[in-house]
């Protein structure tokens, strides 16, 4: 017969070898490679594609969190203007779907208007919401198309051929520096400048 003694240390060791056997299984299993695709979010494939852009005359604030400007999650400043961009993972509607104008047209300025704050702060104004959609790509569409006055639906793959192609607008070097500073700040990023 065992002693007292001998059994609760040989009890133990066994319980604590059996544990560390559970945890050991547990990691390996979690250092496997899994067979599933893992999508990369949208808003980082239009972070990697704005940053191809020159800069400047191209500034650009990089993937925003929703707790500063909510959908909206790039700040493209240029010659063209101020954008705002929110990035969708879906395929790019082609305009000819039903949908009230006058709903889209106040979903978009409601959707821009915290951009729109940041820029009016050194003078600019933000008009366009540019929706970025990173679903099947559409080479038979124009990259843009205009769904109503103030919304832009564009296609992803396409986005910096696109904004390279606009007319020049309103703004000259400073004002696109003035604009992506106060940006920058207004969300509590360091000054870019400073």
């Amino acid at each position: 017969m065992l002693q007292p003694t001998v059994l609760i240390p040989f009890v133990l060791s066994v319980a604590v070898l059996v544990g560390f056997a559970v945890w050991y299984r547990q990691k390996i299993k979690d250092l496997r490679l899994d067979s599933e695709d893992r999508p990369i979010p949208g808003a980082r494939l239009t972070a990697e594609r704005l940053r191809k852009l020159s800069s400047p005359p191209w500034r650009v604030v990089f993937e925003i969190g929703e707790k500063h400007l909510g959908t909206i999650d790039h700040i493209v400043v240029g010659p063209v203007g101020v954008l705002a961009i929110e990035t969708i993972a879906l395929d790019r509607p082609t305009g000819d779907t039903v949908v009230a104008e006058a709903q889209l047209v106040a979903n978009a300025a409601i959707a821009r208007g915290g951009v729109d704050d940041l820029a009016a702060r050194v003078g600019g104004r933000c008009k366009t919401l540019v929706r970025v959609y990173w679903g099947t790509p559409q080479p038979d569409l124009p990259a843009g198309i205009e769904l109503v006055p103030g919304l832009i639906a564009v296609d992803g793959q396409r986005l910096n051929d696109w904004l390279v192609a606009l007319p020049p607008g309103p703004l000259e070097a400073s004002q696109v520096d003035q604009i992506w500073q106060a940006a920058s700040t207004g969300i509590g990023r360091p000054d870019p400048l400073g």
